[in-house]
């Protein structure tokens, strides 16, 4: 991966900087010059008060090029104070005219989405004719054309082959834009003009957003499911028991980095664990956990075997109960959790939907939550969260424009693919968990105070060297 595209920019945090890593590294080593500097002439000015009055007059120029040799310290660590200041300034204006940009893009979307749900039933309606014979000529061409396949899988394999569309940026940030202005969207469908959809939209009451959006795709296929079934057999996007399992048990010695933490979350796969909870105690033989929860096994509508799949991905984006979130609540439960346990949250993809649905639920004493990859753009956390992002990944552009704020929030984005080719092999390999586990071992070598003061928070739980025990778990659905 291009060397030149490996670079963080950190944002949150309370502050309006957004800082890129290089300016971050730049202004630490201003700091260290500024103080170290500083140091140096105070040890100079000390020397020439303790000089011997013989040697001075031995060497009548020592004494005066001491007193210069400090006034040139003490200038370069004003300076380099100075600069290290202005750095902070320009973090500051870059983040300004970002979150203009961003407020703009807003109002924007929010009123066109808020126009296009007034008109979207006389579009339909008028459309529909024209859509229909359309869309029945096209699809028709297409399988009639020589040599086309009929197997989705070629589409699947086409799309590994050319994942420039979706990992495009421009795209991502389109995702970003449509998702923000779900509640623009419904507030239009209803009638609802746009001044009075901005007081009970995600910027109001919140009556409508993206959990709202989410939980009426829901009820759609919910309702459709069971009309199209009938009863018989499983619907789309509808809910079932869930049995947790443990899997294995292992020793374990505590992480010590961000870095550590991504590498030990569990691989998205139908055969593996998709839940880990490490245990730990301290010399008083109070516990503490670290709880890892990983990514979407199924992207099937249809609830299969699997806890981590879509249906579970929209019930957490709509704060609901669903499977992967019961599986984790009961395998927190089997690993002894107790409310008042200090507990640290790690996800991947919908894994960090779920660390922040459980923060937020208030019945842990969580500390702390790390989330990769995941749509948390607008869920608010009180627990010191970092949540990472690839600009090119789609999947937490799901969560919409990143408008969660706190002291303790802070936002790592980085771009994989800005000058460097997009691998092929992969549909999305923005989201690729060994991509967030590189931009992981970026963060614990980031110079920026937030990311910093993040880790100095979670130092607890990164202490590299004590004892504990691992279990993971095994989510399954089961019928009702």
């Amino acid at each position: 991966m291009n060397t030149d595209t490996e670079e963080l920019v950190v944002s949150g945090g309370g502050s309006l900087a957004v800082s890129t890593d290089e300016i971050a590294t730049t202004a630490f080593r201003l700091r260290f010059i500024e103080a170290e500097a500083l140091a140096a002439a105070t040890r100079l000015r000390a020397l020439h008060l303790c000089l011997d009055p013989l040697v001075a007059a031995q060497a009548p120029t020592v004494p005066a090029l001491a007193v210069q040799a400090a006034a040139d310290l003490e200038n370069a660590s004003r300076s380099a104070g100075e600069l290290e200041f202005s750095l902070r300034l320009a973090a500051e204006a870059y983040g300004m005219v970002e979150n203009a940009m961003v407020d703009g893009m807003r109002m924007t979307s929010g009123v066109v989405g808020n126009v296009l749900g007034h008109i979207a039933p006389f579009l339909l309606l008028a459309g529909a004719p024209f859509l229909a014979g359309a869309g029945s000529g096209v699809l028709l061409g297409l399988a009639l054309r020589p040599g086309t396949s009929t197997n989705p899988a070629d589409v699947a394999k086409w799309m590994r082959e050319h994942p420039e569309l979706a990992n495009n940026p421009a795209v991502t940030a389109a995702v970003r834009l449509l998702f923000s202005s779900s509640d623009d969207i419904i507030a239009g469908l209803l009638g609802v003009p746009p001044g009075a959809g901005a007081v009970i939209g995600d910027d109001g009451l919140g009556l409508f957003g993206i959990r709202q959006a989410a939980g009426l795709v829901l009820v759609a296929a919910g309702a459709a499911g069971a009309a199209g079934a009938r009863g018989a057999g499983r619907s789309p996007l509808v809910e079932t028991p869930v049995r947790t399992t443990r899997v294995a048990t292992s020793s374990v010695t505590a992480p010590s980095s961000i870095s550590e933490l991504a590498s030990r979350m569990p691989a998205t796969s139908t055969t593996g664990s998709q839940i880990k909870i490490e245990k730990y105690a301290d010399a008083e033989g109070n516990p503490s956990y670290i709880v890892y929860l990983g990514g979407t096994v199924d992207m099937n509508a249809m609830p299969a075997g699997e806890a981590f799949d879509m249906t579970s991905n929209i019930e957490s984006m709509s704060a609901g109960d669903g499977a992967s979130y019961r599986a984790a609540v009961e395998a927190m439960r089997d690993a002894g959790i107790q409310p008042g346990d200090p507990v640290f949250e790690v996800g991947y993809s919908q894994g960090g939907l779920l660390a922040v649905q459980l923060e937020q639920s208030g019945d842990y004493n969580v500390q702390g939550v790390v989330t990769l990859g995941s749509p948390v753009g607008q869920l608010e956390t009180t627990a010191p969260t970092l949540a990472v992002a690839h600009t090119e990944d789609l999947v937490p552009a799901l969560g919409g424009l990143d408008t969660a704020s706190g002291d303790d929030r802070v936002l790592v984005r980085r771009t994989l693919y800005d000058d460097a080719p997009i691998p092929t092999g992969d549909a999305f390999p923005s989201h690729d968990l060994g991509a967030y586990r590189e931009t992981a071992g970026l963060i614990d070598s980031s110079r920026d105070r937030r990311v910093e003061k993040f880790i100095d928070d979670a130092a607890p739980f990164l202490s590299g060297t004590a004892a504990g025990t691992a279990t993971e778990y095994s989510a399954k659905r089961v019928d009702r």
